[in-house]
Parts: C-alpha cells; sequence; structure tokens
C-alpha cells in the first residue's frame, strides 16, 4: 500500500495549469507532484498557488499528438499523447496517457464504473537526468504518476520543456534599438540597394516563421537565403547568428557566377514526419519554434501584422483532448447556478479539496470517492482527510456527506484536534505516538478505569476508540468495545440509574441501538451483565426473542411519545395527527395495533383537554362527489403528502399530462449515440439516467392512467414512483435502507459503506453558520437537508435534543423542561427484516425526510427533460423541450459598477420570495426579489466601492411558480415564519418584465427607479423595526427601557431606606430618571406599532406606481400549503378548476370543494396554515394549459382499488438501493 497521497484526475489537471517550473525553488514544493501541506483553520491564509506562477493556456499541437475521440473508449493498446504549448509562457506540455495493460491491471476507470468513476493518479517518479547541475530552472522536467484504482493499468507521464525562444532571443529579434542597428548596418554594407525603412518589430518573427514553414514544407528555390538580401540583412543582420543555427539554420561561403565570393544561409533539413508517439526529432525542434512565432505575432495589434507574409491562423485549445483523454471531461459536479459554474476558479478552491485530491464543484459522490482512495492509499493521513470531509460537509450543507461524516465518526475515525484530545485524556503526547506500543496504551486505559467514576467510563472508551482507529490497530479497537466489565459501567453506558427496573434497561438498550446500529454488540453485552447482575429472566427473554413477558398497559404519555408528539400541552390538528397515524402504520405494519392504540388514547385525550372529538374521524363527515366528475385523490404512502399534491398538480397541466400519457415519440431514444451532447440543468446527460428518467414516466403514466378510470375516490401510487420522484441520482446506491427509522444505506464507495447515524447531541445543529438561511417547510417530524435548493437549510435536526422556537404573531412559546418520567419510556418498533413492501416503504420515508418541497419538483421536472427527446438547444446547450417552454423564464441579471453595465441571462423555473416575518402582499415580496440591491466590490481596490444589481424578467413562462421561505434560522434555532402571504386571483407581471406592450424598456425602467427609491426608505423602516424589537435580551427596546426604569425605581427605594448616611459613596439620586425612562418606553412602544402602519403604507405607494400596468395577467391556479411547525407538518394543495369555476383542496386521498375561499386567501389566527407554493397561469391560455378533471372511472370490482407493487418473488434479483428497486 502506498503511503503518498494521490489526486483525483481534474486535481491533477489543475495543478498542471498552475505550475511552473520557472518558479517551484520560490514556492517552496513543486505543485504538480506533491500535495500542499495540512491546513490549520487556527493560521493565516495561505495563497494556493504562488501569484508568479503562470496560469496556463494550452493550444494543441496537433501533428505531435495522438488525440481520443469522442465517444470512442481506449482499448488495452491505446497511448495518448496530447503535445501543447502554453500560449503564455510558451513553456511545452507533452502528456501520454498510457492504457495498456499492466499484469493485472487491465480494466481502466471509467465515468459509468460505480467503484472507480474517474483516474485517481499518484505521483511515481521524477525522470532527473536533464536536471541541471547549477539549479537552474528552465530546463526540462518529466513527471510519471499511476492510477491508484486496483485494476485499472493507466500511467500518465508529464513532460514540460522550457520554450525554443529564450527571452533574450525574443528581445534581441525584436528590440527597435537592435533593429535599427541592424538597418543601419546594412546600408553601410549595400549603400543605396538597401532599404529604405528599418524593419517592424513583428518582420523578424514573421520572416523566421517564414523559413521554418519552407523548411518544413521544402519547395525548389527556397532553401537558399543570400545574406545581402535586403530584408534578411536589415531584420537579422549578423548578430542573430546563434539564433539561426540553434534552429538548424547553416550557412556557407558560395563563388557567384563572377568569380565574387558570396556568404548565404541555407534552411533546417528537418528529418520527414514521424508517428507522434515515436522520439522527437529536428522537425519538433522546428515545429515548435513555429507555434511560439505565431503565439509572439499575434500578440501584437492587427495593424501592426498587416503586410505579414506568413499567413498566422490561431492555434486551438487543448484543454478538452487533456480532460478526455485523463477521463475527466464531464465528470459529475455538484448542482450550480449558471454564475456559480462560470466564476468557479479551483485555484481558489479551499485547500482542503486539495488535500482530498479533489477540486471544488465535485458532487458529493465524488468527493467521497476522492476521500475513500486518499484514505485507502495514506491511511496514515486519515484523519487529515476525515478533518476536510468533515468541513467540506459543513460548508456544503449536504445531507450526503453529513451522513458520510457521522457514519465515520461512529466507526471511531476522527480528526487531528479529536486524536490529540484523545491521547491527553489518558495523559499521553500525540506527537510521541510511534514511540508507544498498543500494550502500553491500553494499559494506560486499565489504569484510567479503575480511577474514574462509572458515568465517565464511556468517554474512556470512546478516547481509546478514536486512539485505535487512528493508529488502525484492532488491538486496541477491540479493547474499547469491549470494555463494559461491571453491573456499574453497564448501567452507565445504558445512562441509567441502579434503581430503574428491567423496563428502563430494554427501552435504552432499543434506543441506543436504533441510534447507531454499529453499538448493537456492546448493547447486548451491557444487558447480559445486567441480567445476570439482578438474575432478571424477563432480560434473557428480552435478549433471545425481543420481548418481555409481563408488558404494562401502554398509557396517554407513552401514546404520545410513540407517534412521536413532543407537545401534549396544546390542541392538535386532526388532520396532522391522522396523518402521523397513517405514516407509522405504514413505515411498520406489523406494529399498526400498537399505533392505533396511541391514536385511539390521543384521541380521547385531546376531547377531555380540548374538546375535540373522541374518535378517529375529526370534523365533519366525509362527503362523497361523483365518481365521473370528480379527481381521485392519492394515499399517503409515508411522509408522501407533498409529493402528492405535486402529483396532482402535474395532473392538471394538460399538455404535460398528454405528454406522459401519449408521448411515447417525444421520448429520448436509448443510445449512446443519442444522448451525446443532451444536456439538463447544466449537466451532461448519461444513458442511465435517461433510462431511469423514462421508468419514471412509465411510473407516472401508470398512476395518470389510474387516476382517471380508478372506480374509487382515491389512488395509491407506487412505491417505485415516489422513490424515483424523492431521490436524487447522486444518492442512490446499493444496500437496502436500514429498518426502524435508522438512516438508510448509501451503498459503497471506494469499499466504505455511505451511511451513519444521526449527530450526537447538538454536534450537526452547531457546526452550521445559522444567519440569513431560509427554508419552506419539512414534510414530518425531521428538518429536511438537501445540497441543491435554494430553499432549504440544510440541517440535522434531533427535535429531542434541541429547542424549537414557533413564533405566533408576537408570542413565543418557549419549550417547557419534562417532569421526570414514572414509567419506562416506550420501546420503538421492533425492527421488521421479512417485509419487502415495508422496506420499500421505511427507506421511501427516510429518503422523503430529506427533501425540500421546492427540490422535488425540481426533481421531477429534471427527470421528464431527462426523458424527453430535446427540441432543439438553447445558447447554453441546454435542451429545449416541454418543462423548459412551460415553466423556464429567461431572467436577465443586470450588474452595474463605475458606470459599466453587465447582463447575464439564466433560465429560472421558480421565484424564491420571503415574507420577511410581516404580513405583506405577494407584489411586496416580489418586489423585494427583483429589486435594486447594492453589493460590495471586493475586486475593486477603491474604498467602498459600491456595485449593484437587479432582475427582470427577459422571457416569461405560461406558468409562473413562487416558492416561499418559511423556516428561517435566528440566534441559533429553528422558527417557521407564519406571516401571511396575501394573494391575488390576478397577477399581473408587467412590473418584472424588461418590456411591455405599452412601456418601453426606458419607461419601465423610470418606473422601477422610482419603486427602488421608495424601497430605500422601506429597508430604512425595517431596520428601525429590528432596532425597536430585537435586543440582546430577547426584549423589545421599549420592554427593554420599561424594566429597566423599574431596576432604577428599586435602586432609588432602596437608597431612601438605607439609615446611615454613606456621604461619599451615596448612590446618586436622579429624581425624575425612572419617570423619564417610562415616558421613553411609551415613545418607543408608540414608534414600534406605527412602522408597521408606514411599512404597509410604503408598500401600497410602491404597488401604485404599476397601478396601469396590467398587458399581461396570469390567473392563480395552485397554492401548496402547511400547516405545522418548523420541523414538521402535513401538505395540502388548493387546485382552481378554470372549466368549474371552482376551488378544490386536495389533501392526500380527500378531494373536496372549497366552500369558504377564506381558507385559501385569509389566514387563521392560531396556528395558521401557510403558503409555500403559489403557481399562476398566463390568463390567455388557462383553458389550453390546466384541465383539473379528466375521468373515464371503470367498473367498480371492490371498496378502493389499491395500486399494489409488484409480488417480492418476481424481484428476488432486484438490487436494492436506498429502498428503491432497480433492475440489474
Amino acid at each position: 500500500m502506498s503511503t503518498r497521497p494521490g489526486k483525483t484526475a481534474p486535481r491533477l489537471l489543475q495543478d498542471l495549469l498552475t505550475y511552473d517550473p520557472r518558479h517551484e525553488e520560490r514556492a517552496g514544493r513543486n505543485l504538480l507532484t506533491t500535495s500542499p501541506p495540512p491546513f490549520d483553520p487556527d493560521d493565516d491564509p495561505v495563497v494556493a498557488v504562488p501569484f508568479r506562477n503562470c496560469r496556463h493556456i494550452f493550444m494543441a499541437k496537433n501533428e505531435q499528438s495522438v488525440l481520443p475521440k469522442a465517444g470512442e473508449d481506449p482499448c488495452h493498446e491505446t497511448v495518448y499523447r496530447i503535445a501543447s504549448f502554453c500560449q503564455q509562457c510558451r513553456w511545452h506540455l507533452d502528456l501520454m496517457v498510457d492504457f495498456r495493460d499492466n499484469g493485472s491491471k487491465t480494466s481502466p476507470c471509467r465515468s459509468s464504473s460505480a467503484d472507480f468513476p474517474i483516474h485517481h493518479f499518484i505521483y511515481e517518479q521524477e525522470d532527473t537526468s536533464q536536471r541541471d547541475p547549477f539549479g537552474r530552472q528552465n530546463v526540462p522536467r518529466s513527471y510519471r504518476f499511476h492510477c491508484s484504482a486496483p485494476t485499472c493499468p493507466v500511467e500518465v507521464r508529464i513532460r514540460l520543456l522550457p520554450p525554443r525562444f529564450s527571452d533574450q532571443h525574443i528581445t534581441l529579434l525584436t528590440n527597435r534599438m537592435h533593429l535599427r542597428k541592424r538597418w543601419e548596418a546594412a546600408r553601410q554594407i549595400s549603400g543605396d540597394r538597401a532599404d529604405a525603412h528599418m524593419a517592424r518589430s513583428v518582420d523578424a518573427l514573421d520572416f523566421l516563421s517564414t523559413y521554418l514553414q519552407d523548411s518544413l514544407s521544402p519547395q525548389k528555390g527556397k532553401a537558399r537565403i543570400p545574406l545581402l538580401n535586403r530584408k534578411f540583412l536589415k531584420t537579422f543582420g549578423r548578430d542573430c547568428d546563434d539564433i539561426l543555427k540553434g534552429l538548424g539554420f547553416t550557412n556557407a561561403v558560395e563563388i557567384e557566377d563572377d568569380g565574387s565570393h558570396a556568404e548565404v544561409w541555407y534552411l533546417p533539413r528537418p528529418p520527414p514526419a514521424r508517428h507522434p508517439l515515436d522520439t522527437d526529432t529536428a522537425r519538433t525542434l522546428i515545429e515548435d519554434a513555429r507555434y511560439e512565432l505565431i503565439t509572439l505575432i499575434l500578440k501584437y495589434p492587427e495593424s501592426e501584422r498587416l503586410g505579414a507574409r506568413n499567413a498566422v491562423s490561431t492555434p486551438q485549445p487543448s484543454i478538452n483532448d487533456i480532460q478526455r483523454a485523463l477521463g475527466c471531461l464531464g465528470y459529475d459536479k455538484k448542482p450550480m447556478t449558471r454564475t456559480e459554474a462560470r466564476s468557479t476558479n479551483h485555484e481558489e478552491d479551499h485547500p482542503y479539496y486539495a488535500g482530498l485530491g479533489a477540486v471544488g464543484d465535485f458532487s458529493d459522490a465524488l468527493l467521497l470517492f476522492a476521500y475513500a482512495r486518499q484514505v485507502a492509499v495514506d491511511l496514515a493521513n486519515s484523519m487529515y482527510y476525515f478533518e476536510a470531509l468533515r468541513a467540506i460537509a459543513v460548508g456544503r450543507k449536504s445531507n450526503m456527506l453529513e451522513e458520510q461524516v457521522q457514519m465515520l465518526a461512529s466507526q471511531g475515525q476522527a480528526d487531528r484536534k479529536e486524536v490529540e484530545k484523545a491521547y491527553r485524556w489518558f495523559g499521553l503526547d500525540e506527537r510521541h505516538s510511534s514511540l508507544l506500543s498498543d500494550d502500553f496504551i491500553i494499559g494506560q486505559f486499565k489504569a484510567r478505569l479503575a480511577d474514574i467514576p462509572p458515568a465517565q467510563v464511556e468517554a474512556a472508551r470512546n478516547n481509546l476508540r478514536t486512539i485505535g482507529y487512528a493508529r488502525q490497530s484492532e488491538k486496541i479497537q477491540n479493547e474499547a468495545s469491549n470494555a463494559i466489565e461491571t453491573y456499574e459501567q453497564a448501567l452507565s453506558w445504558l445512562d441509567l440509574d441502579p434503581g430503574q427496573p428491567d423496563d428502563f434497561v430494554m427501552t435504552m438498550y432499543t434506543l441506543k441501538t436504533n441510534e447507531n446500529p454499529s453499538t448493537k454488540d456492546i448493547a447486548t453485552k451491557a444487558v447480559q451483565i445486567v441480567a445476570e447482575h439482578r438474575k432478571s429472566q424477563r432480560l434473557v427473554d428480552f435478549l433471545e426473542r425481543g420481548v418481555m413477558e409481563g408488558d404494562t398497559e401502554m398509557d396517554v404519555a407513552e401514546a404520545y411519545a410513540l407517534l412521536g408528539i413532543q407537545d401534549r400541552a396544546n390542541a392538535l390538528d386532526a388532520e396532522v395527527l391522522e396523518a402521523t397515524r397513517a405514516t407509522y402504520v405504514a413505515s411498520n405494519p406489523e406494529s399498526a395495533e400498537k399505533y392505533e392504540k396511541a391514536y385511539q388514547l390521543i384521541c380521547r385525550d385531546q376531547k377531555d383537554n380540548h374538546k375535540t372529538p373522541a374518535n378517529h374521524d375529526f370534523g365533519p363527515p366525509r362527503k362523497t362527489y361523483p365518481l365521473n366528475i370528480w379527481p381521485v385523490g392519492c394515499q399517503n404512502i409515508g411522509n408522501t403528502c407533498y409529493l402528492n399534491s405535486v402529483l396532482q398538480f402535474l395532473f392538471t397541466i394538460k399538455p404535460l399530462r398528454e405528454m406522459v400519457l401519449n408521448g411515447d415519440d417525444q421520448m429520448q431514444e436509448l443510445t449512446e449515440e443519442a444522448v451525446v451532447g443532451k444536456r439538463v440543468g447544466r449537466t451532461a446527460v448519461k444513458l442511465d439516467k435517461v433510462e431511469k428518467a423514462q421508468q419514471f414516466v412509465l411510473e407516472l403514466r401508470k398512476l395518470f392512467r389510474h387516476m382517471i378510470t380508478a372506480p374509487t375516490d382515491s389512488v395509491r401510487p407506487e412505491t417505485k414512483l415516489a422513490a424515483l420522484a424523492l431521490a436524487k441520482s447522486e444518492t442512490i446506491a446499493d444496500k437496502p435502507a436500514e429498518p426502524n427509522g435508522t438512516h438508510s444505506g448509501l451503498g459503497e464507495i471506494g469499499g466504505l459503506p455511505v451511511a451513519g447515524p444521526m449527530p450526537p447531541p447538538g454536534t450537526a445543529y452547531e457546526n452550521h453558520a445559522t444567519d440569513g438561511i431560509d427554508s419552506v417547510m419539512g414534510d414530518d417530524d425531521v428538518a429536511k437537508k438537501s445540497d441543491t435548493s435554494s430553499t432549504v437549510a440544510e440541517i440535522d435536526v434531533d427535535e429531542d435534543r434541541m429547542e424549537v422556537v414557533v413564533t405566533d404573531g408576537d408570542q413565543t412559546k418557549a419549550p417547557s423542561k419534562p417532569e421526570p418520567p414514572s414509567r419506562p419510556p416506550p420501546v420503538p418498533p421492533r425492527p421488521q427484516t421479512s417485509a419487502q413492501v415495508s422496506a420499500s416503504i421505511k427507506a421511501l420515508e427516510a429518503v422523503a425526510q430529506q427533501q425540500d418541497a421546492a427540490e422535488i419538483l425540481n426533481n421531477i421536472f429534471d427527470l421528464l427533460s431527462c426523458a424527453m427527446k430535446g427540441e432543439g438547444t438553447m445558447r447554453d446547450g441546454e435542451q429545449v423541450d416541454l418543462i423548459k417552454r412551460l415553466f423556464f423564464s429567461d431572467i436577465t441579471t443586470v450588474r452595474k459598477l463605475k458606470g459599466v453595465t453587465a447582463r447575464n441571462m439564466a433560465l429560472q423555473d421558480n421565484h424564491l420570495i420571503s415574507p420577511g416575518n410581516r404580513n405583506r402582499p405577494l407584489y411586496a415580496a416580489l418586489d423585494d426579489e427583483f429589486s435594486l440591491i447594492e453589493l460590495e466590490d471586493v475586486t475593486s481596490k477603491e474604498e467602498n466601492a459600491k456595485a449593484s444589481k437587479y432582475e427582470y424578467i427577459d422571457v416569461a413562462s405560461p406558468i409562473q411558480i413562487v416558492n416561499v421561505r418559511r423556516l428561517v434560522f435566528e440566534g441559533g434555532r429553528s422558527k417557521k415564519d407564519e406571516s401571511h402571504v396575501a394573494l391575488d386571483e390576478v397577477l399581473y407581471l408587467d412590473r418584472y418584465l424588461n418590456k411591455t406592450k405599452s412601456l418601453s424598456e426606458e419607461e419601465l425602467q423610470e418606473r422601477r427607479e422610482r419603486q427602488w427609491q421608495l424601497q430605500r426608505r422601506l429597508k430604512a423602516l425595517e431596520a428601525r423595526k429590528a432596532q425597536l424589537t430585537e435586543t440582546e435580551l430577547k426584549l423589545s427596546l421599549a420592554d427593554a427601557v420599561d424594566g429597566a426604569a423599574a431596576f432604577v425605581e428599586d435602586l432609588q427605594k432602596a437608597a431612601e431606606g438605607t439609615l446611615i448616611d454613606l456621604d461619599e459613596n451615596s448612590i446618586p439620586t436622579y429624581p425624575d430618571l425612572a419617570n423619564q425612562m417610562r415616558d421613553r418606553a411609551v415613545q418607543l412602544h408608540k414608534e414600534a406599532s406605527t412602522l408597521d402602519e408606514q411599512m404597509k403604507e410604503i408598500d401600497i405607494q410602491i404597488n401604485s406606481i404599476f397601478t396601469d400596468c396590467t398587458d399581461h395577467p396570469y390567473r392563480l391556479h395552485a397554492v401548496f400549503m402547511h400547516r405545522g411547525s418548523a420541523t414538521g407538518g402535513h401538505y395540502w394543495i388548493f387546485i382552481y378548476d378554470f372549466q368549474k369555476r371552482i376551488w378544490r383542496k386536495y389533501n392526500d386521498d380527500r378531494v373536496d370543494e372549497v366552500e369558504d375561499l377564506k381558507d385559501i386567501f385569509e389566514q387563521e389566527e392560531k396556528n395558521p396554515a401557510t403558503s409555500t407554493g403559489i403557481v399562476y397561469v398566463r390568463a390567455d391560455q388557462v383553458d389550453k394549459l390546466t384541465e383539473a378533471v379528466r375521468r373515464e372511472p371503470g367498473e367498480a370490482g371492490s371498496v378502493e382499488v389499491e395500486m399494489k407493487d409488484a409480488d417480492a418473488s418476481e424481484y428476488q434479483d432486484v438490487q436494492i438501493i436506498n429502498g428503491i428497486e432497480e433492475m440489474p
């Protein structure tokens, strides 16, 4: 095994592009062959690439190259050579990529490979034969690398050669002073025959390039140049002889016909062209010199190149050929906005990326691959690689990376500081670890074990495990895992006291093993020790059969806990309670009886304490509607209420529905050739993704057909449809989901499983910066995570371990501290291993918990686009299709800096708005998103340099989607913004367009600028409101002043009651101070109360600017709704039927007519439902684009029709990927 870190192909290429041999000594290391020194967050940052280094722009030398062909895979005899030169520093690059078999290594890495999708290169050796003994840097360099994959034979040889023309040569050829001297010398030699004008700087380069071109293609009569040739003499004279001879020119003295002697030069005589893989010859030298001359010529302005003899063609970049040869052209990247993609600069990547041998735009899956390869080849530095992965996971807020980090941490992996801390815990110095034996460390552990109380034993074991993992010592790790030897230690590990009964032992065992399955062995040992000490047959039965005899009857507290309901003090929403019960039953059908019992207990408790109905049918009786004129509902199959809302919305979009039902002719052809150049979401689409997308379309087609023909009022979406819609491609893996709420597996990357438990209390949450993070609401009791959506805060939330504050008007409810339990906590549902359907639903539920609302719709849009043939391409190669035409608008961002205006266009399928913690109309929230924003110009050296930007819609899609941020973080806590967004039935888009039918671009811009002036006033008022309502005391400023007045008054009363005259040390008295402070508090209260009205008035003024802008009306079609807290709740959707002119509420399996429009357009006072997504459709196309009802019900065969998944026997060979069935 290698002990040297490696680099993925993109990292090697990035280092190659910035490696400059001329400055290697000053840089202190070789950027190409070494990794950067470990990053220390406590030290000052170090520039990744010295500023002197050339940022190479390599251009192709095709006649010296063997280039890879697009779409053609290398074979066992393939060797590529990409010959290039940098058009800036003129150094030459020879990149050889050798795919020939090497012993047992016969299978190269490929992008289609799940295990080794990209090369990971290890530096092997340098050819030092050409190194200069005096340390000069301008000498050839040769380096060899090999791929670290076990079966990959690829070797890479990099040769860098200095320019054929030195800087002194260029000066000699082009310096005007030298040219003048040659011209004057030529006039002395030739007299009147000499040219009347001196040569231009570009002439020497042009003439020399022409001579070299003639030598490569020799023609009779062009091989000889007399020295007295006027142009040659004035351009080269006699002081360029060394340059000419170095290129292979020869000179001689010949006898002319008249007997006189003449000095002549002969062009080089290079050998014929050979195969590019053969040894370089003198021909290579001449070709290189020509490329350098062409580059130098092109640097002159075109006006100075007029009259040049040699037609110069611009060389083509070789970067794509290099990437294709290294196998990293189109590698999997993280989703980025168009602006982010354009501004990507790997030179400025965080040092942790370079430490992992990766680059900053790697997808999460590729980052995990890079981490796994680094650990595999350089185990000694695994602590640093783990530190880098953890920091990147936090920075990206990536669910996938954070789960992997937690899994690794649960296995004992630690970063450098944690290892150092672990050694210190045992009184050892980590710097001397190489001198310490495993037995000595274990002896220190046992010695400490005898001296510490039971409560600290777990900490000792964790620290020992950390050391064992860092040293890769199986002996130490085994000792750490089996450190429980006594009854006291067993109780301590289970977090129990000696007086707690066996029921608590069983409960804590279940909780700990569910939270971290890797602890099952040690948990079992702990229970065995307790059972032996207590002589408890019940605990023995529990370990053997999973149950204990004589389990007690369930009480109300256990019922609430079993359904994950933390707050018993307030009335529960009936729909949320019913959805919670259904979710738990769907995830664990074997425990349905227990969940039903808990549900009934909660219903009775709610009736007794909150006057709600006592049975499970909360609310009025369910209405029935004629099946042939009424849409069907979609049953909830596990945290899928938002997905059901999305599916109902998509069904009403008529052209999309027709494409799904009858669009076989629009499906993409499933061949490698057909998908070449196909791009969706700025990413090249591969064949496997098209296949998966078309699977989704087929599943969606089955559902839509069933929604049309079902003889019932509801249908059940198949698990596979939900899984494909919810699971992003980069999270699909090879292992089945862990049952009973544990995190589902994400397969293996480089031999390491990608899975993991939830983080320990506070860790994931505290590691995230929380200022300014927004989110729409989650779909259940776990806050969602995402690495792509701009509308979700990507953190782990363990609701039992963190405080969540929900704002309701001006009231803030703080969590109350629960009383100590009087009986054991409920036992979580036991794992289920036999039912295939249950496992799929469990995995689906886990995936649904990680999906942000808007992200699900984006996933579906991507799937539909990937499945369809493109109708054409856009300016950036993006595929044009039905989805783009229906939902995507062209948004132009205008940036201004120092009088310079730049415009950037990007596709966008939604607008993201923030209520801003106050009730406001939709126009006001949208105005914020399209308003003028002042930016700091970080690139300017001038102080206080300002830049600004704003956006407008250049081409508006017929369907406009507006997403609403609902989850915000303040002071380290998550809160739901329950502010009301007031909706209009008609939204006029005019104010957000570049121009309208009535207003020109200039006229509309003038109105915008008036609007921006009012918005500046509005922001000033908002800032003042923040000063008045937010203080460090968690009080309003007025309340704080009022409290201070009371304190001053108390001080004065205390001073008046003092019987001793303190003279000089007496407290100064200000008799009227308390009253003045109270008066000021009243003024502040009054000011705060008037601010909302002032802001509302400004909103009205802003809106009035565009009152007459009514050229582009859009009708309200759908509203996505959420009721619940910051960490969970329930979704449904309101959809307007333009044909029947009625609103319907689609709530999972129930679809009812909306009888009171206040449910949509107004907001309740307590526990209000809030909009999270709003859909408008162009008014003149509502009948063409929407159709809410399409029903052709068949004859009823049963009370309810269920879309069942296939029998498990049909899928015995199917791989389970995160709970998603995938055919091999």
